[in-house]
């Protein structure tokens, strides 16, 4: 895309990048998970009633797992970026000449001549949090705008997990049929993850028909697997 005052190409580029990965993350693990549970225990299980009940609960279950799983990761990766932060401030303070040789050396290893390490350095170590930032981004490649809120993250993941999950038991609640109910969670689910996947790739600029082909396998063998295990202690 042209901008026509100032004759600059701008490119555009993938907005909100982290949730959209937490929520396809979501996706894909809700719908895995329960269409495996679901097909598996249909193995051993006679009672649609029962399955039911069960997918239900696994679906809710695996919903308020993904939010804590994610609200504690993000709350650890926070915290790790600020305790480097501490870290490096303390460096910054009491052995400045130290750090901004490193910060030199850095840009002289990307092709900056000497004369031009030093002005570049001489400006960014004018002000304690544009060295601080630079020194986190370019030594230890954090940077805080990629830290996401703990608790967003964790109802981003919960909640798509929960769809994602919900997609595979929609069958078993609205047939009377046992057979009927696997045979189109099953289609509905597969269909479903090849969308995600697909969705992944077009996001990615990859190519749609490889990532969902690779999503869609993946859910093929994580059912095949529980329901052969469900058939087997069937007859145990």
């Amino acid at each position: 895309m042209k901008n026509e005052s100032h004759g600059a190409e701008l490119h555009e580029h993938i907005r909100g990048r982290a949730w959209i990965t937490d929520m396809a993350l979501g996706l894909s693990d809700g719908m895995i998970t329960n269409l495996s549970f679901l097909t598996g225990f249909a193995g051993v299980i006679t009672s649609i009633q029962l399955i039911r009940v069960t997918g239900a609960a696994a679906m809710l279950a695996g919903a308020v797992s993904m939010f804590f799983g994610g609200f504690m990761a993000t709350r650890a990766d926070y915290d790790l970026f600020q305790a480097d932060s501490e870290r490096e401030a303390y460096e910054i303070a009491h052995e400045p000449e130290e750090e901004r040789k490193e910060l030199k050396e850095f840009y002289l290893r990307k092709g900056l001549t000497e004369d031009e390490a030093e002005t570049v350095v001489k400006r960014i170590t004018s002000s304690k949090e544009s060295w601080l930032e630079d020194i986190l981004l370019h030594e230890l490649h954090l940077h805080r705008g990629e830290l996401g809120g703990p608790l967003k993250v964790g109802c981003v993941l919960g909640v798509s997990f929960m769809l994602g999950a919900f997609v595979p038991l929609l069958p078993y609640l609205l047939s009377a049929s046992k057979l009927d109910a696997v045979l189109a969670s099953l289609i509905a689910s597969l269909l479903f993850l090849f969308g995600v996947g697909a969705l992944r790739g077009n996001l990615a600029k990859k190519n749609i028909w490889k990532r969902g082909a690779e999503t869609l396998l993946i859910g093929i063998t994580g059912s095949a697997i529980l329901y052969i295990i469900g058939i087997f202690l069937s007859f145990v």
